[in-house]
């Protein structure tokens, strides 16, 4: 595998459009254990039946990690037993065009969709900005290893310029192999092989590469490869499916905070001590409390809304400069006692498709209060990363995210097929 090489096309399969509606689902996160669980029994094809985990199974079957894969495993090859997948034989990369309706208007954003190498931490070739959990990636890796197969890519973004746009644009002119809609995304698949493949790979080059979604999957493939020892050098498990978009397409969503007071003070005592931290201003109505510029929150406590100015950033990091790092180095920590974000009880995270009247039902079920952020950028989140600093937990939620069970990658298909030309 070369050092430089950073893109590679792959045999990879489409959902069959008859059974599109049937197989597409949203990415595993996106729904609760309990919704998950309603729409894998009442459809028998969902994808979910092959993402199943911990969560979607009886607390007295938890433990059984290997029934739970096998499970997995076998809702896999029911679909390809029923035809529900096209296959591309010879390695082709894929155009992944996505299009949702918002308020701002209509947006669309068309990404890559190939191979890109699995790298450790410090590789500087794919950059990482979140921590995980050791106990998701564990079954990640297994699942990957056991099923044989990835459907859900790892999301990436790179500094976009106009040479490799066109040459996307060009490679979209042809017919696509898919043109479907599930939930609200409108989804069109283009494949391209052979010379159009080779000249995509070209124009992208060695560019580098910035983790927007698939941090786990990132590591469990990390995991995956070193619990098989004897592979080839440059095999399956060396590269991960991943879908790649120019910065410039990204739509970037606030996840809000939902916090705790371990201390039970009344609403006017936590306003008072939200005040000392910068100018905390009462507004009349949730709309106005939306951020619309950083440096600024809203917050939602004791039935009210306000505005609060954040304090100064606590360092002079990249990171430290976000709102989510304002927001914790500044409050959450020292008003709240909220020290781990990413595990502390007392908070928890809305994103913002869900809405502001989602954040207040939430909030006055359990008296807790709504912090309302403006949206990290694309490019805090890339300065992030070049530093080699981790940002907060939930610091962005990208919207869309690429639907389960559209593409499939089967690791076996690429033990003997050969790369296609340019690869």
């Amino acid at each position: 595998m070369s050092d430089q090489e950073v893109l590679r096309p792959f045999p990879g399969l489409v959902v069959h459009p008859d059974w599109a509606d049937r197989v597409v689902s949203g990415p595993y996160d996106a729904y609760s254990p309990a919704q998950r669980a309603a729409m894998a029994a009442e459809n028998p094809y969902s994808f979910l039946h092959v993402t199943r985990s911990q969560e979607d199974v009886p607390p007295e079957e938890r433990d059984d990690i290997d029934a739970l894969i096998d499970y997995c495993a076998d809702s896999m090859d029911r679909l390809y037993d029923l035809g529900a997948y096209r296959s591309h034989d010879e390695p082709v990369l894929f155009l992944y065009r996505m299009g949702i309706d918002t308020p701002e208007g209509r947006h669309v954003q068309t990404g890559i969709m190939g191979l890109v190498p699995v790298t450790d931490v410090d590789d500087p070739r794919i950059l990482r900005h979140e921590a995980v959990r050791p106990g998701r990636t564990d079954l990640l890796a297994r699942h990957l290893l056991t099923v044989g197969s990835s459907s859900s890519p790892i999301s990436l973004t790179y500094r976009s310029d106009g040479e490799l746009e066109a040459a996307i644009a060009r490679c979209c002119e042809t017919p696509p192999v898919l043109d479907a809609r599930h939930e609200g995304v409108e989804q069109t698949v283009w494949a391209v092989g052979g010379d159009d493949s080779a000249s995509l790979i070209a124009a992208f080059g060695g560019r580098s590469l910035y983790v927007t979604d698939g941090h786990h999957r990132l590591a469990a493939a990390v995991d995956a490869r070193s619990r098989v020892p004897e592979r080839p050098d440059d095999g399956p498990l060396e590269w991960i499916q991943a879908v790649l978009f120019a910065d410039e397409q990204m739509l970037v969503l606030p996840f809000h905070r939902r916090v705790g007071d371990s201390a039970g003070r009344r609403a006017d005592e936590l306003a008072e001590a939200l005040g000392a931290c910068g100018l905390l201003v009462p507004i009349e109505a949730a709309d106005a409390a939306r951020p619309q510029h950083p440096g600024s929150v809203g917050v939602y406590l004791g039935g009210g809304w306000y505005t609060l100015d954040l304090p100064l950033p606590a360092g002079d990091r990249a990171v430290d400069a976000l709102d989510v790092s304002r927001l914790q180095d500044g409050i959450l920590g020292p008003v709240f006692g909220v020290t781990d974000p990413g595990s502390d009880p007392m908070i928890d995270y809305v994103p913002d498709p869900v809405g502001m009247s989602e954040l207040v039902n939430r909030c006055d079920e359990d008296n807790r209060v709504g912090f309302v952020l403006y949206p990290t950028s694309v490019t805090e989140l890339m300065d992030v990363a070049d530093d080699g600093d981790l940002m907060p937990p939930k610091s962005s939620y990208f919207e869309p995210k690429p639907r389960s069970g559209v593409f499939i990658r089967r690791l076996d298909r690429e033990l003997s097929t050969p790369a296609a030309p340019g690869s």
